[in-house]
C-alpha cells in the first residue's frame, strides 16, 4: 500500500530500475558461464517478489517527496519569520509601540487574572478540597450546636466548630500574642492533616481539666522555638482561655493554616460534660466546616440540615428564631471563603478586558497604516507569483512577532503590578496571600495572546491582501479601497473610545462613591489618635488587678508630653470583633416565645469618650469611681435610645444585661460606626471596666497632637510595668479606619487605573488614526493650500475629521454605561448608577483627549508648506 498517489511517469521510473539491476545480476551470472535464460531466472530468484519490490520503491519515493514537501514549507515559514524579523528591525519605533500597547494590554488582563485565580479558582490547600462545606454560614454557634448538626446531618463524614482566640506567650523570649485556632478533635479528619510532630487532639482532651494543650503552627515553632523538635511534650506558660500553661503535644506540618484566619497555634474546645444546647453557654464558635461523606452532595447535606433546624427550634423554643432557621445551608468551603468578591472580581476582569480590546484595537489601526504603505510591495511579490495565502502568512507571522513579544512584556509586567500595588497587603481581599502565577495563570495568558493575535491580525492582514494580484484592480481602485480603509480606521477608533468611555464612566462612579464614603463621619475622631491595644495574661490579670494596671498605665501615658486624653475600649473600632448580649429595659416585656434582642457591648476605661472624641449627649460618662462593688451603670448609644424609648429622656432607665444583671444608664453619647463606614450604627452599650472582670484585653487610645509620634515612648512604658505584657497593635487609629475601606478602595485603585490606561491607549489611537489620515491627504492638502487655502480651514478641517469618531465613540459609549450601570450598583456607596457628574465628566475627558490627541497631527498638516508637499508626491 503506497503513502500517496504515483504518476504515469513514476512508474515508467520504477519499472526502469528494476529492469536495470535485474538486468545488471543477469550480467554476472552470464560472466560466470550460465545460459542468458538460466541468468535471468536466477537473478529473478534472487531479487525476490518483483512487485513486492516495486511496492516498496513506490512507498520510498512518496515518503521522499512528502519530506520535501515538507522541508519546502519549512523552509517556507522560516524564511516568511525571518522577513518578519527584519521588518521589524527596519522600523523599530512602529515595532516598540505595537509591542508596549499590546504588553500594557496583557499585562492588566493577566494581573487581574492572578488575584482572581488566588481568591476565587485555585483549590484550598487542603487534600480533596472540594468536599469541605461550610455550615450555616449565618450563624453563630455554641459548642453543642455544632457538634448537634454534625451528628444530625448523615452527609457529613467528620465536621469541627472553630473559633479565634488570642493567647498570651510568655517564658520564651519577649512576650507575644499567639492567634490560636480553637477547635474540636474532628479538625484532623475533616481537613485531612495529622501532625508533622507529635499527636493530634482526643475526644476527651476537649474536657475542660484536659484541654490544657496545643499543637504549634509550623512557622510559629521555627520562629519562636529554632524548630526545636524536643519542644513536643514540654509545658509552656501560654495563658487565655482558661489556662495559665499548656503542654505542646504536637506541631504541625509547613504550609498548614486556617481556612478564614491565619493561625500560630491549635488548641481545643473545651466543653463540661452534660452540656447540651439549651444549657451550653459557649456562643463563641464562629465557624463549623464539615467534610461530605462519601457519594454525598452540597445539595443533600443542605436539605438535611434545613430538617435539623427546623427540629431544633422545635425542641428549643426561643434559642433560634424563625429568621436564623430560613438562613441554614450549607455552601462549598472555597466558595464561602470567596463568594462576597467572586463577582467583584470577575467585573474587574471584564473591565480589564475592554482595556485589551482597545489595545488590539490600536494595533488593528497600526497594521492596517502599515499595510496602506506596503500596497506596492505586495503587488510586486503577486506579480513574482506570490499566492495571497503566501501574503496573508507573512502577514500573520509579522503580528505573531508582536504577539509573542507582547505576550512575554505583558507576562513580566503582570508580575510586577501585582507586586507594585501591593494587593496582598492593601486589598482587604480574602486568601490573597500567595498571587505566584500557577499553570492556569500561564494557560490563560497564552490564551489571551493567541486571542489578541487573532484580533488585531487577521482582519488587517485580509484586508492588506484583498485584490492585490489584479495590478489593473488594484491600480484602478485604488483610491476606492483606501477610503474604504480609512472608514475603517475611524470605525476602530469609534470602538475604542466607546470601550474608554464605559471604562472611565465606570471608574468616576466608584471614585465618586468613594468620596462620599470617605466623607461619612464615623462617630469619633481618628486624627492625632495613637492606637496601643494590649493582652495581659489572663491568669494573672483579672478584676481589681485588671483595672489597677490599666489606671496606673494611662496615668503613665497622660503624662506623656503633647496627651490630652487617653482611654481603652476593650474591641477596636472599625474592625469585624464584635460582642453583643441580650438584655431587657425597663417599660419592656420579655418577647413571648422568642429570645430577649441584643445589642453591642463595649467595655471601656474613664476618658475614653475624651480620647476619641465620641460626643456627650447627656448625663455623664464613666469616672474610676464606678468599681466593684458601687451600683453598675452605663452609657448608651442614641441608635438605642431612639430604639428603646423614642423621645424620651434615657436618663435614669434600667437596662438588665443577659436579662439580669442590672445596670442604670447615666449617660448619653454619639454613635459610631464600629465596623465600617457603609454600615449603619447599631443600638450599643458602654460599661465601666472596673465593674467587668473579663475586660482584661484593652485598646488604649493616646489623643494628643503629638500622640503619634510617641510610639517609642508608649512602647516603653508598656515594658516599664510589665514586660510580660504583649502589645498586640500599635499605630494610627487612621489606619485601622482604612483598612475597614481596604477592600473597595481596592476596586476605586483598580477601575481608576484601567480608566486612565483607557484614556492613553484612546489617545494613542486617535493619534495614530490621525496622522494616517492626513499623511494621505496631504497632496491634497498641498494643492488646496498652493490655492490659497487659511492654514486655519486646514486645521479646521482636520480637528472636525479627529472628532467626528470621538463624538460618536463617546456617545456610543455613554449608552453602553447606561446600560451596564447595573453591575456596578454594588460598587456604589451614597451615588447613584446613573449620576449625570460622572457621566458628563467622562464624556468631556475622553472629548478633550481624541481633541488634544488630533489636534498635533492637524498643526502639524497647518504649518505645512505647500510647496515641499507637492514636491514630494
Amino acid at each position: 500500500m503506497t503513502n500517496g498517489p504515483v504518476g504515469p511517469g513514476d512508474r515508467e521510473s520504477i519499472d526502469e530500475e528494476v529492469r536495470f539491476h535485474l538486468e545488471e545480476r543477469a550480467a554476472e551470472l552470464m560472466a560466470l558461464g550460465l545460459s542468458a535464460e538460466e541468468a535471468r531466472r536466477r537473478a529473478e530468484s534472487a531479487f525476490g517478489d518483483v512487485e513486492r519490490v516495486r511496492e516498496e520503491l513506490r512507498d520510498i519515493r512518496v515518503e521522499r517527496r512528502r519530506l520535501e514537501r515538507r522541508r519546502a514549507r519549512r523552509g517556507g515559514w522560516l524564511r516568511d519569520v525571518r522577513i518578519a524579523g527584519r521588518r521589524l528591525r527596519r522600523s523599530p519605533g512602529y515595532a516598540l509601540v505595537a509591542v508596549l500597547t499590546l504588553a500594557l494590554g496583557i499585562g492588566a488582563t493577566v494581573a487581574m487574572f492572578t488575584v482572581l485565580n488566588a481568591v476565587v479558582l485555585r483549590a484550598l490547600p487542603y487534600p480533596d478540597s472540594d468536599r469541605l462545606v461550610r455550615v450555616w454560614p449565618a450563624q453563630n454557634y455554641n459548642i453543642s450546636l455544632a457538634r448537634t448538626l454534625g451528628d444530625a446531618l448523615p452527609s457529613l463524614s467528620s465536621s469541627v466548630g472553630m473559633s479565634q482566640w488570642g493567647l498570651t506567650l510568655t517564658g520564651e523570649g519577649e512576650a507575644v500574642v499567639v492567634e490560636a485556632a480553637a477547635v474540636d478533635a474532628g479538625y484532623f479528619e475533616t481537613f485531612g492533616v495529622r501532625p508533622l510532630l507529635g499527636r493530634p487532639f482526643l475526644a476527651e482532651e476537649t474536657e475542660p481539666a484536659r484541654a490544657g494543650v496545643v499543637l504549634l503552627g509550623h512557622a510559629f515553632w521555627r520562629s519562636r522555638f529554632g524548630g526545636d523538635p524536643s519542644v513536643v511534650g514540654r509545658r509552656i506558660r501560654l495563658s487565655g482561655y482558661d489556662h495559665e500553661t499548656r503542654e505542646v503535644i504536637g506541631v504541625m506540618p509547613a504550609g498548614h493554616d486556617g481556612p478564614f484566619q491565619s493561625a500560630d497555634a491549635w488548641i481545643p474546645l473545651q466543653l463540661p460534660a452534660g452540656r447540651t444546647f439549651g444549657t451550653d453557654s459557649t456562643w463563641y464558635v464562629n465557624w463549623m466546616v464539615a467534610r461530605l461523606a462519601p457519594g454525598a452532595t452540597v445539595r443533600s447535606a443542605d436539605a438535611e440540615l434545613v430538617a435539623a433546624a427546623a427540629r431544633l427550634k422545635t425542641e428549643y423554643p426561643g434559642l433560634l428564631d424563625d429568621e436564623i432557621v430560613q438562613q441554614a445551608t450549607v455552601v462549598g468551603l472555597r466558595d464561602s471563603i470567596s463568594g462576597d468578591v467572586r463577582g467583584l472580581l470577575w467585573t474587574l476582569l471584564a473591565a480589564v478586558g475592554l482595556v485589551l480590546l482597545i489595545a488590539c484595537g490600536n494595533l488593528s489601526n497600526i497594521l492596517l497604516a502599515r499595510a496602506s504603505e506596503r500596497r506596492h510591495e505586495l503587488a510586486v511579490q503577486a506579480a513574482l507569483g506570490a499566492t495571497r495565502w503566501q501574503m496573508v502568512r507573512q502577514q500573520l507571522i509579522e503580528s505573531g512577532l508582536i504577539a509573542l513579544l507582547g505576550g512575554a512584556a505583558g507576562i513580566g509586567l503582570s508580575w510586577l503590578l501585582v507586586r507594585a500595588v501591593g494587593v496582598a497587603e492593601s486589598s482587604g481581599l480574602p486568601r490573597i496571600t500567595d498571587l505566584t502565577p500557577d499553570v492556569r495563570v500561564l494557560g490563560f495568558a497564552l490564551g489571551v495572546t493567541l486571542l489578541a493575535l487573532a484580533i488585531f491580525g487577521i482582519l488587517p492582514a485580509l484586508r492588506a491582501t484583498a485584490g492585490v494580484g489584479d495590478s489593473t484592480l488594484a491600480s484602478a481602485r485604488g483610491g476606492s479601497r483606501g477610503r474604504s480603509t480609512h472608514r475603517l480606521n475611524r470605525a476602530l477608533v469609534t470602538g475604542e473610545l466607546a470601550l474608554a468611555t464605559v471604562l472611565v464612566t465606570a471608574a468616576g462612579l466608584v471614585l465618586s462613591g468613594f468620596a462620599v464614603l470617605r466623607s461619612v463621619d464615623p462617630g469619633i475622631d481618628v486624627d492625632d489618635v495613637l492606637v496601643v491595644q494590649l493582652l495581659p495574661p489572663a491568669d494573672e490579670y483579672t478584676g481589681e488587678r485588671a483595672s489597677t494596671y490599666y489606671e496606673g498605665m494611662i496615668e503613665q501615658l497622660a503624662a506623656l508630653p503633647g496627651v490630652t486624653a487617653v482611654g481603652g475600649n476593650h474591641l477596636l473600632p472599625f474592625t469585624v470583633n464584635n460582642w453583643s448580649f441580650p438584655y431587657l429595659a425597663d417599660g419592656h416585656d420579655p418577647p413571648a416565645g422568642a429570645p430577649l434582642p441584643s445589642a453591642n457591648i463595649r467595655i471601656v476605661t474613664p476618658a475614653y469618650f475624651d480620647a476619641v472624641d465620641q460626643p456627650v449627649l447627656a448625663g455623664r460618662v464613666f469616672t474610676w469611681a464606678d468599681r466593684p462593688g458601687s451600683e453598675r451603670v452605663m452609657v448608651i448609644n442614641r441608635a438605642m435610645a431612639e430604639a428603646l424609648w423614642p423621645g424620651e429622656d434615657p436618663l435614669g432607665r434600667q437596662i438588665r444585661v443577659f436579662g439580669s444583671i442590672a445596670h442604670r444608664v447615666v449617660g448619653l453619647v454619639g454613635d459610631v460606626r464600629q465596623h465600617a463606614l457603609d454600615r449603619d450604627p447599631r443600638p450599643e452599650m458602654y460599661v465601666p471596666q472596673p465593674q467587668w472582670s473579663n475586660g482584661a484585653q484593652l485598646a488604649l487610645m493616646i489623643e494628643g497632637p503629638g500622640a503619634l509620634g510617641l510610639a517609642a515612648e508608649a512602647r516603653r512604658v508598656v515594658r516599664s510595668i510589665d514586660a510580660n505584657v504583649p502589645i498586640v497593635r500599635l499605630g494610627p487609629l487612621a489606619e485601622v479606619l482604612d483598612r475597614s475601606v481596604a477592600q473597595r478602595r481596592f476596586v476605586m485603585l483598580v477601575l481608576v487605573a484601567f480608566g486612565l490606561l483607557a484614556l492613553l491607549l484612546g489617545g494613542i489611537g486617535v493619534y495614530g488614526v490621525m496622522s494616517h489620515l492626513i499623511g494621505a491627504r496631504m497632496p491634497d492638502v498641498g494643492i488646496r493650500m498652493a490655492f490659497g487655502a487659511d492654514a486655519r480651514d486646514v486645521l479646521g478641517e482636520s480637528l472636525r475629521t479627529a472628532l467626528a469618531p470621538a463624538i460618536a465613540g463617546v456617545a456610543l459609549g455613554l449608552l453602553l454605561a447606561v446600560a451596564s450601570a447595573r453591575l456596578l450598583r454594588g460598587l456604589l456607596y451614597g451615588v447613584p448608577p446613573i449620576h449625570l457628574p460622572a457621566y458628563l465628566a467622562a464624556a468631556l475627558v475622553l472629548l478633550a483627549v481624541a481633541l488634544l490627541a488630533g489636534l498635533i497631527p492637524a498643526r502639524r498638516a497647518a504649518r505645512a508648506d505647500p510647496l515641499e508637499v507637492l514636491r514630494g508626491v
